[in-house]
């Protein structure tokens, strides 16, 4: 059986990783650009403390977006085998609980209306919840089998990347942070020089003081002066008495460091000037408490972007929408006749002018889904005439312009190599049924070292699936002979890539099988968790020996230990193993519920 840990191994494994953050925060403050670096690294992780982002930084270089395992497989993904997980510490609260009048302890849930009207009265001696920390884990989007190409769809609404052109947006919008910190922004009171630009103080109660910016400014330095500027505004208001006695290089470091990072989120390069700037103000000085300087900087850093983002993303969504990113192509009997490019404006009026009756409803209904979604609602409205397909494919693609197998769809477009298998095993399906399955399909190929365009070959001949004719699309084409040198190549290498990752697998799986097999407990923390079905965890009504419980579970409270109970102490105190799977999908069923409002 193999070794469980124990609970003093756990708080030992606590401890450990809170010295590891502590080292890597301390690093990082080494030098203005080891700062700079964990900050960028920090607004990919915004939603985890500046620790716990240090700590992901410090075992998984590069990494992208996180995760539990559950939370990549609720989004379609699987963490590949083999892979080792990123440990995080997690907050916890223990229950609270009062004294009895037999002096035991017990759950202020569980506490009867006259036990509540004792302890309203400080009758009955209470313990508060309390704050502890446990180990998770979570994994990095490249240690699964989805790609970075894949964020924006699991992270919907969040600026990605590119350049911010529209910055009388991104002014407006920090006007408007600025309205919510009763602050106001304009012309300096005095000659500003070289400056670019200060905050003044108020000197009475109307609002909390003038943002004045520097007339010489560019449009991008203003951007920037005015992330600075609203960050004082919002960590150092001066009523605040904490922040009256904050050194003034820790303020500074923390304004320059919020701009840095908002800017940063934005792919606005300001690291010339505040790399020079961080090291004028912390050359030689002592930061007393780092994290907590950078959990405030973090804090403020994360309600600038809540507040910038959608206008920024509205407007780079509306430029996008007239970029020519995607192709239209026209179908004729057996082969792409016409191909040009389009914008989703221009799609959205195609849409319009050619649909009548239910199909112009379902487009209408469609227009505020976003460039994915929308695309692939008008390739289902107008299959087998016409297909949108993006330009920003780096693989050949297998496009399905028609089939009569129900598995593949019409309009439908794979990675040449995924789709290859999936034709592969239904020709296997469909030979052992009486008939085949009339098939359609055009190969797409990607902007290369020969061709600045993409392409599209249609090949001539259909394929049957099931008539034992080819085994698959790849080998339909070799037999057909439409390709270039070239565009053969291309398929070659996708066709051997998925190959050697098939084997690959295999033999990852096969060596897991010739493993021993390990008895597992029912719970990941290394102890055997029981459910308590007739009473509370209490003096005597459980074996001796436990080493943790938990009341907030199961009907009664769950009770773990250290060993497994014997199935005459599970009868005789009327406990039985607590199943966590089955627990932690009845949760992920009621959060689903709620944020479906279902459960409302």
């Amino acid at each position: 059986m193999v070794k469980r840990k124990t609970l003093e191994q756990k708080k030992e494994e606590v401890k450990e990783l809170t010295t590891k953050m502590n080292d890597a925060i301390d690093y990082y403050f080494e030098s203005p650009e080891q700062m700079n670096e964990l900050m960028a690294f920090m607004l990919k992780f915004y939603h985890y403390s500046p620790k716990n982002a240090a700590l992901i930084r410090s075992q998984f270089e590069g990494a992208q977006a996180v995760g539990s395992y559950n939370f990549w497989k609720e989004k379609g993904f699987q963490v590949q085998k083999g892979e080792k997980a990123l440990k995080v510490l997690v907050p916890n609260k223990t229950a609270p609980k009062f004294k009895t009048a037999e002096g035991k302890w017990k759950n202020m849930k569980y506490a009867t209306d006259q036990e509540k009207e004792r302890i309203d009265k400080g009758k009955l001696e209470q313990r508060k919840s309390r704050l502890y920390f446990s180990t998770g884990n979570v994994f990095d989007i490249s240690q699964t089998n989805g790609k970075e190409s894949d964020l924006p769809e699991i992270f919907p609404n969040k600026w990605m990347e590119g350049n911010v052109a529209n910055y009388q947006t991104m002014l407006a919008s920090m006007h408007r942070i600025g309205d919510k910190l009763n602050v106001t922004i304009g012309e300096p009171f005095e000659e500003l020089g070289t400056a670019k630009g200060a905050f003044y103080h108020s000197i009475h109660d109307k609002n909390n003081g003038h943002i004045g910016l520097n007339p010489r400014n560019g449009e991008l330095q203003n951007v920037k002066t005015l992330l600075h500027e609203l960050s004082h505004a919002k960590l150092h208001n001066p009523k605040n008495e904490h922040y009256q006695a904050m050194p003034a290089e820790e303020k500074e470091f923390q304004a320059e460091m919020t701009a840095y990072a908002v800017a940063s989120y934005f792919d606005i390069d300001t690291s010339d000037y505040s790399l020079r700037y961080l090291a004028n103000w912390t050359q030689d000085k002592e930061m007393k408490d780092k994290a907590k300087l950078l959990a405030d900087v973090r804090e403020t850093a994360i309600e600038f972007i809540d507040e910038m983002e959608p206008d920024l993303v509205k407007a780079r969504d509306k430029e996008q929408a007239q970029e020519k990113n995607m192709m239209l192509l026209e179908y004729g009997m057996n082969q792409v006749t016409d191909i040009k490019d389009i914008s989703l404006q221009e799609m959205e009026a195609f849409a319009k002018e050619n649909t009548n009756g239910d199909a112009f409803n379902k487009m209408q209904a469609s227009e505020d889904l976003r460039e994915e979604a929308y695309l692939k609602q008008f390739n289902k409205v107008f299959s087998g005439k016409y297909a949108v397909i993006s330009k920003a494919i780096d693989e050949p693609q297998l496009l399905i312009h028609w089939s009569e197998a129900p598995e593949l769809k019409d309009n439908t477009m794979y990675p040449f190599a995924e789709g290859n298998e999936k034709m592969e095993a239904l020709e296997e399906k469909y030979r052992q049924e009486t008939g085949y399955r009339k098939t359609r399909y055009h190969v797409v190929f990607p902007v290369n070292d020969h061709s600045n365009t993409l392409s599209v070959v249609s090949i001539p001949d259909r394929l049957d699936i099931g008539d034992g004719a080819y085994v698959h699309p790849y080998h339909h084409i070799r037999k057909m002979g439409e390709m270039t040198q070239e565009q053969q190549k291309m398929l070659d290498n996708a066709y051997r890539d998925r190959l050697i990752e098939t084997e690959r697998m295999e033999l990852e799986e096969l060596k897991i099988l010739q493993q021993p097999e390990q008895v597992q407990n029912n719970y990941d923390d290394g102890l055997y968790w029981y459910e308590m079905c007739k009473r509370p965890v209490s003096l005597g009504c459980q074996p001796k020996g436990f080493v943790e419980f938990d009341d907030n579970e199961g009907r009664h409270g769950v009770v773990a230990y250290d060993r497994e109970l014997t199935d005459k102490e599970l009868n005789d105190f009327e406990m039985k193993e607590w199943d966590v799977k089955k627990a932690e999908e009845k949760i992920a069923y009621h959060v689903q519920e709620k944020e479906m409002g279902l459960g409302l």
